[in-house]
């Protein structure tokens, strides 16, 4: 075709090509050629960097002993040694001292990979173009802090598998001005490819996007997996949004989904904080804003600013910040990623947040201009109540970094890590690893050294973990791999309530490598997803179970492969409290409900899932297999209208004959509570969507609308659900739909949220549509009157079925 270049192929792990068109090809040409069956837009993707930070002695034991890494190295000798790990990433300095000082020689630890990319591509700003360099060198610090995490060498940063073949696929470019790469859907395709053709053992993929496991980068994942490489993706950073925010692509099959938990450790340097009465030391985080580092050699002053109020969002500063180091509150309202800069704005040379909740946070900043850092809630009134009593000055760090206990949210769940469940009830994540306040290599022009949070941290921990497992127990197949992490993972409890945390939050629990190494038992299914939860009266156990009628059977398989013991089996049931997306009053809960609690008159609580066995062995003999029959059943106090989702662990104690211990494995569970495709998947009219709105996202309507070449306006929708297939037409005064907005007709439509990644999706409203549904045939409406009709399909609906789709009519306004 004319003005088409065809970049790549793809052949190994996605049928299809990569091309670049220009400005004459449109997306619906592309659509319209013979034998292609759907076109995707190259989708941009950044990866988060941290500012640099100071070299020490770090205590890398923290997060390698409750996660079993440490046992397996000393007990068992496991160093990753034959495994060989590739990396999707953004480069690596490979002449770091704890990372190799070497490329692709005899004995090097990098024996694999490219660069794809050069240090100018980036394609958010426009630059496509790509120009690889020799070496695939890092210069965003992302992709050698997850090398660091995989296979640091030591002596300050001693990866999980440091014994481990690596190879670094940099498919990032650069952006000189905030710190920040960007990659798009057809480099980390050719990145796949490359890595797949490598035959590695591992691939490591700390980046994502969407919500659904039928996107590129997703069908990639999938295959690879079906082709016996382990693929390993972090959850995402969306966990601020709530329920249903979970990335792909970890949620592909097969693919194993890595959310994130709190380090055992803080990673900290004290200021002097100082007035007329007295001086105090407190301690810090290191700064996370890039390029800035907290270091105030004079005293400074120091002003807690006047906040305007503005209920539901951030106020204004009006104060002169000048030369001042400004501190504020976080508020649940206002994201302190929105405060800094208005902070910056106002002046200030560097910015102290102090956290709402216990410990201290490491956000990351990119193109603020000030230096930030955190202090814990204690801390921050002890400075507050300085300033109240007069003129405060503050200068540090006073010494040196250093490390401690962080006693109040070690192992819990990081408040970013996205949460399950998947468009289609599977459980997400799939298991837990260190990914907060993560202390690991940066690029040496850098600093050498820094603190890095996110799930973009667990999964190369995991990455790690499974090199030690392939290195045990090197005949496992990939899905048993998965299996054993998860079945053996750890527990973990609310830090408020003791009760287990619900599986879309956590998984199977936290990754301990020990114990999957050390298992003489195989479960399957690993996790257990209800995703038809409906009237089971009519069902043949109905008669053996009474008080509900919501309620699911599954059958479980254990496998016992100790070749010489019979093992012996009780089963309990571990219940987790329910979680809902929406308040009482129907507004959207991105902090997802927790149902209370209600007990019976005879104290049994009914606000938790049940279970029931029918005849369950008790005894697996050596070498053999048993069938579990179970129903898992709704809490029978729910309100279903209030739309609840329950969850829990069957919890497998496993006994082998002649032996006193007891081993506990983990199957989750989780379902809804009532019938799941009923759900709305649009966000309640409380949230102000769907509306037509102006450019500036100003609502144009209720009111006389007249759109032209000088007032455009366009249709936005908040998605509370993600869904399958979703079209906006334009409909005539007739109320006949005369056509497809342009993009107006698209599969895999994701979940939004003001916090997420993708805050809202919308669709321009002119006189241009489109009569098919492959967009490619674009007819010119007359002037008239007009209104929007919407609809997208419910969870688990049926496309031919229009009963199964959710759907909106706008007002009407004019096309002039």
């Amino acid at each position: 075709m004319p003005g088409v270049n065809v970049n790549h192929r793809y052949t190994e792990v996605f049928n299809g090509i990569a091309v670049r068109a220009d400005s004459s090809v449109t997306p619906f040409d592309l659509a319209s050629v013979d034998k292609v069956k759907r076109v995707w837009p190259a989708r941009y993707y950044t990866t988060s960097s941290q500012s640099r930070g100071s070299s020490a002695n770090y205590p890398y034991s923290y997060p390698h002993k409750p996660t079993g890494v440490e046992k397996a190295v000393n007990e068992l000798g496991l160093t990753g040694k034959g495994i060989k790990i590739g990396i999707v990433d953004t480069g690596v300095d490979y002449m770091h001292p704890e990372l190799g000082r070497c490329w692709k020689t005899k004995g090097c630890m990098w024996q694999y990979g490219s660069d794809l990319v050069g240090d100018d591509y980036n394609p958010a700003v426009g630059n496509e173009e790509t120009k690889p360099g020799p070496y695939p060198l890092d210069c965003v610090g992302h992709g050698t802090h997850v090398a660091g995490i995989i296979a640091g060498q030591g002596p300050i940063v001693r990866g999980v598998a440091p014994d481990a073949t690596l190879g670094m696929y940099r498919v990032f470019g650069c952006n000189s001005a905030s710190g920040k790469g960007s990659s798009s859907d057809d480099i980390i395709l050719k990145g796949l490819e490359m890595a797949f053709k490598d035959k590695l053992d591992i691939i490591s993929l700390s980046l994502g996007g969407g919500s659904w496991p039928d996107e590129p980068i997703s069908v990639a994942a999938a295959n690879i997996v079906k082709n016996s490489t382990v693929v390993v993706a972090a959850s995402g950073n969306d966990g601020q949004g709530g329920l249903f925010t979970a990335s792909s692509p970890a949620v592909s099959n097969g693919v194993i989904n890595v959310g994130s938990v709190q380090n055992w450790n803080y990673t900290v340097a004290n200021l002097s904080v100082r007035n007329s009465k007295s001086s105090k030391s407190v301690r810090a985080t290191l700064s996370t804003s890039l390029g800035h580092p907290f270091s105030i050699d004079t005293e400074t002053p120091i002003v807690a600013p006047t906040i305007t109020s503005n209920p539901g969002g951030c106020g204004n500063v009006t104060d002169d910040l000048t030369g001042k180091v400004a501190i504020f509150t976080i508020q649940p309202e206002c994201s302190h990623k929105l405060m800094v800069p208005i902070l910056q704005k106002a002046g200030a040379t560097a910015i102290i947040m102090i956290n709402n909740k216990p410990g201290l946070i490491y956000p990351t900043f990119i193109g603020v201009n000030a230096s930030v850092i955190t202090v814990t809630p204690e801390d921050g009134l002890i400075i507050l109540d300085m300033i109240a009593a007069g003129p405060t000055k503050v200068n540090g760090p006073t010494s040196k970094t250093y490390y401690i206990p962080a006693t109040d949210t070690a192992g819990q769940v990081s408040v970013y890590s996205s949460m399950g469940p998947d468009p289609y009830l599977n459980i997400s994540p799939h298991i837990m690893a260190p990914g907060g306040n993560i202390y690991s290599t940066i690029p040496v022009k850098y600093g050498g050294y820094f603190v890095m949070s996110g799930t973009s941290m667990a999964c190369p921990f995991v990455s790690g973990a499974v090199a030690l497992l392939k290195q045990g127990r090197p005949n496992l197949s990939v899905d048993e791999i998965n299996d054993l992490l998860s079945t053996t993972a750890s527990p973990i409890a609310n830090p408020s309530t003791g009760i287990l945390e619900h599986p879309y939050k956590i998984g199977s629990g936290l990754i301990n490598v020990y114990d999957a190494v050390k298992a003489r038992a195989k479960i399957f299914p690993p996790r257990l997803s209800l995703n038809s939860t409906t009237d089971c009266s009519s069902s043949e156990y109905a008669s053996t179970i009474v008080g509900s009628e919501l309620w699911s059977v599954r059958n479980i398989t254990l496998t016992n492969t100790d070749k010489y013991k019979d093992m012996y089996v009780t089963i309990d049931n571990s219940a987790s409290a329910a979680l809902s997306m929406y308040y009482p009053n129907g507004s959207i809960a991105y902090t997802p409900v927790v149902f209370e609690g209600a007990s019976s008159s005879d104290g049994t609580d009914n606000s938790k899932p049940a279970i029931k066995l029918f005849n369950p062995p008790k005894v697996v003999k050596a070498g053999q297999k048993a069938t579990y029959t179970v129903a898992i059943i709704a809490p029978t106090v729910l309100d279903n209208s209030d739309k609840w989702f329950f969850g829990g662990a069957l919890e497998f104690k496993l006994q082998w004959a002649s032996e006193a211990t007891t081993s506990v494995y983990r199957v989750p569970y989780s379902g809804y509570s009532g019938d799941y495709s009923k759900l709305d998947v649009l966000a309640p009219p409380s949230s102000g969507f769907p509306s037509i709105r102006d450019d500036s996202g100003m609502p144009l309507v209720p009111g006389p609308l007249t759109i032209s070449e000088n007032r455009t306006a366009s249709v936005f929708f908040s998605m509370a659900l993600p869904s399958h297939l979703g079209f906006v037409q334009l409909v005539n005064s007739a109320k006949k739909a005369v056509g497809y907005l342009p993009d107006g007709y698209f599969k895999f439509v994701p979940h939004t949220c003001p916090l997420c990644s993708l805050p809202i999706i919308n669709f321009a409203i002119n006189s241009t549509v489109f009569t098919d549904e492959e967009l490619t045939n674009a007819v010119q409406v007359p002037t008239g009157s007009y209104s929007i009709h919407a609809a997208f399909l419910r969870p688990l609906g049926n496309p031919d079925n229009s009963a199964d789709f959710q759907v909106w009519d706008s007002p009407v306004f004019t096309i002039a």
